[in-house]
């Protein structure tokens, strides 16, 4: 006679047999609803800061799997090159973040390349443990070390009131949040930018010529943007 646990193991096998077809199914269905297309929002609106006028650049994407690996090299693109329209000789790069089990976040100086910048934007936005986390990123002077400018044990980005009030940090030059994941058959990527308020527009063009493009109008009264 065959034991107990052998034909457990053995009716669960063939559930997931019979399962498997239908859940592949499911999931083509739901990316044939989907379509193809990336779909995107973009909203710009002032920002309290006490280092001068601020514009706030929220901008939303939902993104098809299918579309997925190109989006994310265009993305960083994007992103690398509206870091260059806003860069100072002295800018350096640095981003905070807190794994789910950590107790503290991770505070971490990326440098004062672009290509730097590209290279750990493009991580961020593919590495699994940071589904769902929200990564901030602060651009100082060289003279600013990050240390300095907040405490590196308490400037959690998952807590209430953030990454708001890590993005009105008054040294920071211009800053970003990030948060990506995946949901159904889609990639949802969040970008919220802090620039100065008279760049609002160049950002909003180099986002829309990167091939981000995005399907809402200017926001009146940012500042001078």
């Amino acid at each position: 006679m065959m034991p107990r646990g052998c034909l457990a193991a053995g009716a669960g096998i063939l559930a997931l047999i019979a399962i498997s077809p239908f859940a592949l199914v499911i999931r083509s269905w739901r990316a044939w609803r989907r379509g193809g297309e990336v779909r995107s929002t973009l909203e710009t609106q002032p920002f309290v800061n006490t280092a001068g006028e601020r514009c706030r650049i929220n901008l939303a994407l939902d993104v098809p799997a299918s579309a997925e690996p190109g989006f994310r090299r265009r993305l960083t693109d994007a992103v690398v090159r509206v870091a260059e329209a806003l860069r100072r000789p002295d800018d350096v790069y640095n981003i905070i973040y807190r794994h789910p089990a950590d107790p503290e976040p991770v505070v971490l100086a990326v440098g004062p390349q672009l290509q730097e910048l590209g290279e750990r934007f493009s991580l961020v936005l593919s590495q699994g443990a940071l589904s769902g986390r929200t990564v901030v990123w602060l651009t100082l002077g060289r003279d600013r070390a990050l240390s300095e400018v907040l405490d590196p044990v308490a400037c959690d980005p998952e807590v209430e009131g953030e990454p708001e009030a890590l993005l009105a940090t008054a040294d920071a030059r211009w800053s970003m949040a990030t948060e990506w994941a995946r949901i159904g058959p889609s990639l949802i990527v969040r970008l919220i930018l802090v620039v100065p308020a008279g760049r609002a527009d160049d950002v909003r063009d180099l986002l829309n010529t990167g091939g981000i493009s995005f399907s809402s109008g200017r926001t009146p009264n940012c500042g001078g943007a």
